[in-house]
């Protein structure tokens, strides 16, 4: 046993005294590639999470995180090729086991992508109101994968990223200021600079309604039973539904009391005697 012993040190004695260049570079590379591999996340991670950066938050700890993984990898590769290790079937196999990977999760890796493309071009922020693919809502959370929405009778509805990303996006928070477009009915018959009058009478009561653009009020449509008023007016997005209701509400008021007629559906039956 003991003899045993002895030549295998006898053994790795000569190893290393015939190879200690290629074991120094080994081991060299070993401590330099760990350290150039945590060096490199580290400056990815900054750049990710600085104040000007687009991919702060789980967009950007997901991509540092690919990034470390793919070094890794490649670091373990170079390191078996050194030891003598044929890495061409490692290689064989690691490509045919992501591409069987992105295959199974590509709905996951689709709503990941959407969820970066989402954070770079930023069409919408936490907070903002918007209607994505017939969902209307407040931002609440943009994640990698999801975007939450809080609607306005406080549910919560979460839309995949790749739903997101692949229909309309309609933020109305973007601008600070929003045109609100009603239609107002009369009956037939009614003054139509009378009722343009009246509408006007209201809108001037309001200080919310910004006085530039100014208000429109015009006759737009010869209804079936009416004559239809469009009115435009322009207000800030915080004044937006109370406008809209107070509107509503009160040139009905006003047109009750100047004496102007609301209509309803009404079909005219013409009688003919044989």
């Amino acid at each position: 046993m003991q003899e045993w012993f002895t030549n295998l040190w006898t053994t790795v004695q000569n190893t290393v005294m015939n190879n200690w260049h290629n074991i120094l570079k080994f081991v060299l590379f070993l401590i330099v590639g760990a350290i150039v591999i945590r060096i490199a996340v580290s400056i990815v991670r900054k750049l990710f999470n600085s104040p000007k950066s687009r991919l702060k938050g789980a967009a950007g700890n997901f991509l540092t995180a690919l990034i470390k993984t793919a070094l890794t990898i490649l670091y373990v590769i170079i390191l078996l090729a050194m030891l003598g290790v044929d890495t061409t079937s490692i290689v064989a196999l690691f490509s045919v086991l992501t591409l069987a990977i992105s295959l199974a999760v590509q709905g996951v890796i689709s709503n990941l992508a959407s969820g970066i493309m989402l954070v770079v071009t930023k069409p919408f922020d936490e907070g903002d109101f918007v209607d994505l693919g017939g969902n209307s809502g407040t931002v609440e959370e943009i994640t990698i994968t999801c975007t939450k929405l809080k609607t306005g009778d406080n549910k919560v509805v979460i839309i995949p990223n790749s739903n997101v990303t692949g229909g309309a996006i309609i933020n109305y928070s973007t601008k600070e200021t929003r045109r609100l477009d009603l239609t107002f009915s009369v009956a037939y018959g009614s003054d139509v600079e009378k009722v343009k009058e009246v509408i006007l009478g209201v809108i001037a009561k309001h200080e919310e309604i910004l006085d530039t653009p100014a208000p429109m009020v015009r006759l737009t449509a010869h209804g079936a039973s009416s004559l239809d008023f469009v009115t435009r007016v322009w207000v800030k997005q915080a004044d937006y539904w109370p406008v809209n209701f107070d509107l509503k509400e009160e040139v009905l008021a006003a047109f009750e009391a100047a004496g102007i007629s609301v209509p309803f559906p009404q079909l005219d039956v013409h009688m003919v005697n044989n």
